[in-house]
């Protein structure tokens, strides 16, 4: 099932990394440039990683958000399994936020009058950007 608010498509994938794999809510947002997990998810399901340099990113409410951690996440569309990099945020309001660089990479759009995604371009191939 899909539902869509303000370019914003919400599915439960089955998201999968080294320590298990389980179905979460996926929120594909073209608003959000990165792709983004919240810690209790990214702990229960991976290995997060730490970063050399922390990313801060700037929320839209202005405040900003300091990621030390990364996760290799592997999230299953369409029957294909793409392969994301995820930071860890222990605020975010959703278990996880698939990012408009990620799907961009991956040619995902979202289909505004359809109110679903639109894999008419995805392949499960990552272009070279």
């Amino acid at each position: 099932m899909y539902v869509l608010c303000m370019g914003i498509a919400r599915q439960e994938p089955l998201v999968r990394s080294d320590k298990s794999s389980k179905r979460i809510l996926v929120v594909f947002d073209n608003g959000a440039r990165r792709s983004l997990i919240r810690g209790d998810v990214a702990y229960e399901i991976c290995t997060p990683r730490k970063l050399l340099v922390p990313r801060v990113f700037v929320a839209t409410n202005g405040k900003k958000v300091s990621c030390w951690y990364v996760c290799d996440i592997a999230v299953e569309i369409g029957g294909r399994e793409v392969g994301v990099e995820a930071f860890l945020v222990d605020s975010l309001l959703v278990p996880m936020i698939f990012g408009a660089l990620d799907m961009e990479a991956y040619r995902i759009k979202i289909d505004l009058a359809g109110k679903f995604l639109d894999l008419s371009e995805f392949t499960g191939t990552m272009l070279a950007l």
